[in-house]
């Protein structure tokens, strides 16, 4: 053993220290014979040559250690919601007793674990084959397609459930579309399809697993979506800028609206202009006055150019990309199109996290599919409760209007609030009847109205004839809910019921299903079939009788006598059962592969992916950093020499000593004492005080202090900052450092602020 500890830590790998049985040679032995149907002892030795275990400590004894089937089987379910093993020993602890009343340790429950995720090393995508094959048996709308190459590697997967098929029949108007996440150890881009449910929660209507993100990759995916959703095409898609995708999109979903994602084009102008935006405070507030709130395109058209103008950023080249590209991603491009409540990909992203809790990109495919299923029963199961709180609850009330009484009926709770949110705004606004019955002009009051960047007057026509109510917002068409300025005309108009086209079927609620299951919400015919179901359901039932027996001592002394007998019972009863059906014992301390089937093997033997080079999350730990984050990270560091944030004295740049001004001073220069003054000092080891100044002009006198003389100034142009300047000590703080004066920047205040480097003159 220590010769291959000594291998171990030539290969730089830490030796595994192992503790091993002493063997004994002990000759202790017992001698039973089976004599006329009964045994008989007919031989025992007690020659023991060591001592014997305390039974506190027998099981830890690999030959006393024991994990019951239905133990594993919790385990697995436990270790498949990723909780840690020190949880899961507490749990199993709890059923048994206690701690002491464990059979194994911590670190066995740690090794089971580990055998459970080495089963899904052998063959990770034939077990993703064999687990759609049987979710397909049981859903039989489940859908699922891969691509394969042609060493019959996956390279691309497809699947989507009855309930996300249900969804997008319901809710696949608009769809949220992103592939920045990697969920597994090939380094595979996750491409989920997140949809918006009639409570505006997120849903999945199908997901994709890719080894690439080219234009023939989002082809077959589009045109595999189409098909699974029966030829159906979304209205409206958001995705980031990717240029594969915005080729794929009108490609396959023809007449669909594609949009790209606001947040991320807005974060990349304030990285790109960072430093404009620091040095000219209200571009920023007008930047986003123009994009966020512009009524309509020639508004946006107009504005832009001579914001551009104003604060003179012409050469910024990612204004001029932003003003060639805005009807790809500027909120009044797409005002009259259906993306409700959305203008980003946040939904995609947040969907992503949800994964990201519980698998990473060390999972296989096998384990991102059982936290996948997991996320679409919740989903369901969100939405279920949501649509009986709508039923059978009632909504706390704003005013109680007649307006908000009908939304409380014909609204989902959570759109209803979205809808009272926009009633409460309608006290906030003004309106001006410019034509009666016809024509009015909204605005906000005149206080409020200060807070904003520029004023603006919202129209609104009624033509009340024909029910039919426009507004320059357009929020109806986009979020399928009526604004605060249409509302605020209908109030001054005293219409108290709205026409039922203005409550849109997305977001009314559900009729009411006969969803009744059977006692506990446990079908019987699974509790029949599965093991870990009986076991989970007996193990409450015997743990509320235990409560109750344990309170006093006759109906303890009751329940333990009576236990014993019913003990010996179920032993018969397993006996006799398990000669009946010996092929359904399963040996003590095997492994369960519940993920491989036998029954329904594929003829054809497909292989692992390749981990694929993609565009994507680098190879970092953690998230990838932005150029400003970066920035702001660098400036929590302070030099106590510059003051600057970007480094420290150790690595300051500044700390030397101009030459030049050096032999300036030192030529014809003598110290007190009468020494010559020399123009490059002496190197020595710097002590602590001196390594946090800069090496004086004038050599130090014996007595320790300096020779002065008249502070000198130099000037040096930095690119467009002030200048910095270079001082000899001063002569009333005789002994103190020589400091280079830090430049006043203002933009180091910013948030935005990207600080060049700075260039003194000639300095050695």
């Amino acid at each position: 053993m220590q010769k291959a500890g000594l291998t171990s830590a030539v290969q730089g790998k830490k030796a595994i220290n192992k503790n091993h049985i002493e063997i004994t040679d002990c000759q202790v032995k017992m001698v039973v014979t089976l004599k006329e149907n009964k045994w008989v002892v007919t031989s025992f030795e007690m020659q023991d040559n060591h001592h014997l275990s305390p039974p506190g400590e027998a099981k830890y004894l690999r030959s006393h250690k024991h994990m019951t089937e239905e133990e594993k089987l919790l385990i697995r379910t436990l270790h498949s919601v990723k909780l840690p093993s020190r949880k899961i020993m507490a749990v199993l602890a709890g059923m048994r007793g206690g701690i002491s009343a464990m059979p194994y340790t911590k670190k066995d429950v740690s090794n089971y674990r580990t055998s459970i995720r080495k089963e899904s090393n052998q063959n990770d995508m034939m077990m993703v084959i064999d687990y759609f094959r049987k979710r397909q048996m049981q859903d039989p709308r489940f859908y699922y397609a891969f691509k394969v190459d042609e060493e019959d590697k996956v390279q691309n997967i497809f699947w989507s459930d009855g309930n996300c098929r249900r969804f997008y029949g319901l809710y696949g108007d608009c769809i949220s579309f992103d592939t920045t996440y990697k969920t597994n150890m090939y380094n595979l881009p996750f491409a989920p399809f997140v949809g918006i449910t009639g409570h505006a929660h997120n849903c999945l209507f199908a997901c994709a697993i890719l080894q690439n993100e080219t234009i023939e990759t989002f082809t077959w995916l589009f045109e595999e979506f189409l098909l699974c959703m029966a030829g159906k095409k979304p209205l409206t898609i958001i995705t980031d800028q990717d240029v594969a995708m915005k080729q794929a999109i009108p490609a396959v979903f023809h007449g669909t609206k594609h949009r790209n994602c606001l947040f991320h084009i807005k974060k990349k102008a304030e990285e790109k202009a960072a430093r404009c935006f620091a040095t000219k405070p209200t571009l920023h507030i007008e930047f986003n006055d123009i994009i966020n709130r512009s009524q309509t395109e020639e508004e946006f058209e107009t504005l832009w150019p001579t914001m551009i103008q104003k604060y003179k950023v012409e050469k910024v080249k990612y204004f001029q990309h932003m003003f060639e590209i805005r009807k790809s991603f500027v909120p009044v491009y797409f005002k009259k199109d259906f993306f409700p409540f959305i203008h980003s990909t946040a939904r995609s992203e947040g969907t992503n996290a949800i994964f990201k809790d519980n698998v990473g990109s060390t999972y296989s495919i096998i384990s991102f599919l059982g936290e996948y299923q997991r996320i679409s029963e919740n989903i369901m199961e969100k939405e279920k409760e949501q649509d009986s709180v709508t039923r059978t609850t009632k909504p706390t009330m704003w005013v109680g209007s007649e307006l908000e009484l009908q939304a409380a009926r014909m609204y989902n709770r959570t759109i209803l609030y979205r809808f009272q949110a926009q009633l409460k705004m309608t006290q906030k606004v003004h309106v001006e009847e410019i034509e009666k019955d016809v024509r009015y002009e909204v605005r906000k009051s005149s206080m409020l109205a200060e807070l904003d960047f520029r004023e603006r007057k919202f129209l609104v026509l009624v033509d009340w004839a024909n029910e039919d109510i426009s507004y320059i917002c357009a929020r109806f068409l986009k979020d399928g809910i009526l604004c605060c300025h249409a509302l605020k005309v209908l109030l001054h108009l005293n219409v108290s019921v709205l026409p039922q086209k203005y409550y849109i079927e997305r977001w009314r609620p559900k009729q009411s299903e006969d969803t009744r299951d059977v006692q506990n919400n446990v079908p019987m015919v699974l509790t029949a079939e599965n093991s870990h179901f009986r076991y989970n359901i007996l193990t409450k039932m015997l743990t509320d009788l235990a409560s109750d027996a344990s309170t006093y001592k006759e109906t303890y002394q009751y329940l333990a006598s009576k236990t014993s007998k019913m003990r010996t019972k179920v032993a018969d009863i397993r006996k006799q059962v398990e000669a009946k059906n010996p092929e359904k014992q399963t040996p003590v301390g095997s492994t369960e592969h519940n993920n491989t089937s036998n029954n329904c093997a594929p003829e054809t033997i497909y292989k692992q992916s390749d981990v694929a080079k993609s565009k994507g999350r680098p190879k970092l730990s953690g998230r990838q950093k932005t150029l400003v984050e970066e920035i702001l990270t660098k400036q929590q560091i302070t030099c106590s020499h510059c003051g600057d944030h970007d480094h420290n004295i150790k690595t300051c740049k500044k700390l030397h000593v101009d030459k030049e001004t050096l032999c300036m001073k030192n030529n014809g220069r003598k110290n007190k004492e009468g020494a010559t003054a020399v123009s490059k000092p002496a190197k020595k080891q710097r002590t602590t005080d001196e390594a946090a100044h800069v090496a004086s002009a004038v050599p130090r006198d014996a007595k320790g202090g300096q020779n002065v003389s008249k502070p000198t100034k130099k000037k040096t142009n930095t690119e467009g900052q002030a200048s910095g300047i270079v001082s000899s000590p001063n002569p009333s703080r005789e002994g103190q450092s020589q400091r280079i004066r830090k430049p006043t920047q203002k933009a180091l205040e910013s948030m935005l602020v990207l600080t060049p480097t700075r260039k003194h003159g000639k300095q050695g």
